[in-house]
């Protein structure tokens, strides 16, 4: 009968492996608490602080200027042809990160945010040829919202978007399609060339906005 003999270099092996193994399951918990607290952390930061997306809303309708110049809109031939299929309500598509949320309208910022997408007044519709539609929208949202309108209406997912990416607005039941060209952080918006900007708060109530810009498909 063989016996198995322990020497110090096995003992210290096998501490160092229990060591190792513990502190990889202490670092993968913790992955995966954060994982799975990460939704819920804008929550937590509302109920410490309600007035939070309040905050934010201001912060949102603060960040384009206004433009009182009258709109010029394209002949009717030159735009899609209408489709009764489609849904009566105007409609922001992004198939990429889940969004399809209805388009609102107005200058009372701080209640229309609440309902999610808002195209900001005196800038472009799709009918319209010679400014951009400008939209945005929270990026948490608020406490109210369920997790399936949030990921329906909110901007959170926007930092995923990349050049070549599409976009689609549904307006008037014609569908316009629309490509990413450039996307950036930055305070205000840089390129008033673009056909359609989506934008929304960066971090909480830090002055970088996330924008991404897009041209019209023909």
């Amino acid at each position: 009968m063989y016996q198995t003999i322990f020497t110090p270099f096995h003992y210290q092996t096998t501490k160092r492996l229990r060591y190792f193994f513990i502190t990889l399951g202490i670092i993968l918990w913790l992955g995966a608490s954060v994982t799975a607290f990460a939704p819920s952390l804008p929550h937590l930061l509302y109920r410490l602080s309600p007035n939070t997306p309040n905050t934010l809303a201001a912060t949102i309708s603060n960040t384009v200027p206004s433009n009182n110049d009258p709109l010029s809109y394209q002949d009717v031939t030159s735009l899609p042809p209408k489709d009764p299929s489609l849904p009566q309500q105007n409609t922001l598509i992004i198939d990429k990160i889940g969004v399809n949320g209805q388009i609102y309208e107005g200058d009372n910022w701080e209640e229309i945010l609440k309902n999610g997408i808002w195209r900001t007044p005196d800038w472009g519709t799709p009918e319209s040829s010679d400014r951009p539609i400008i939209l945005a929208s929270h990026r948490w949202g608020y406490l109210d919202w369920t997790n399936t309108f949030r990921k329906l209406n909110s901007f959170y997912n926007l930092p995923k978007l990349e050049p070549g990416d599409t976009i689609s607005i549904i307006w008037n039941q014609r569908q316009y399609n629309y490509q990413v060209f450039l996307k950036e952080s930055s305070e205000s918006i840089t390129d008033f060339s673009a056909d359609l900007i989506l934008y929304t708060c960066q971090l909480w109530n830090s002055p970088i906005r996330i924008f991404v810009y897009a041209k019209h498909l023909d």
